[in-house]
């Protein structure tokens, strides 16, 4: 039996829709996007090779340099994978919550594409820029869409 929702939908005919299936899209995009830089934070972090004393009492100035450079590229790809990392895990949630919910369609496809944007800046901010208030500023942004997406979730669904 399949229980029809506040807007017409069962969840059959929901995910046949074509803004669900662009909104999954979006999602499966930012996915791929958190996978590559979980691959490239592996990639190209640094790793300590370990030798004798005198070896590293000698070229312990030139190593100290390269090794901040390098600690600072991996610190940095490292914040941009934990942005991606929850930033999918927040919209899988809202998602979810909406398709299994058959709930709002354009909508929630429109603000799913403005969150997918928003990660995708502020995952290279983070790259480049180590800052405090640009953190709060885009993680009220996430909060919001993904409050809004829930809300419409339950207003047009369950």
């Amino acid at each position: 039996m399949d229980i029809q929702s506040k807007n017409g939908y069962t969840v059959n005919s929901f995910v046949r829709e074509s803004h669900v299936r662009l909104t999954w899209i979006a999602f499966f995009t930012l996915w791929v996007l958190w996978g590559l830089v979980y691959f490239l934070r592996h990639a190209l972090s640094c790793c300590k090779d370990k030798g004798t004393a005198a070896a590293e009492d000698a070229e312990a100035g030139e190593s100290k340099a390269k090794e901040s450079k390098h600690h600072k590229i991996g610190d940095r790809l490292a914040n941009a994978h934990r942005v991606l990392f929850e930033n999918t895990l927040l919209l899988l949630s809202v998602l979810v919550l909406n398709t299994l919910g058959a709930g709002s369609t354009r909508a929630v496809l429109i603000l799913t594409w403005i969150y997918f944007g928003f990660t995708v800046i502020h995952a290279f901010t983070e790259i480049g820029v180590d800052h405090h208030f640009v953190r709060l500023f885009f993680n009220l942004v996430f909060y919001g869409i993904t409050l809004a997406i829930g809300g419409l979730a339950f207003s047009h669904g369950w």
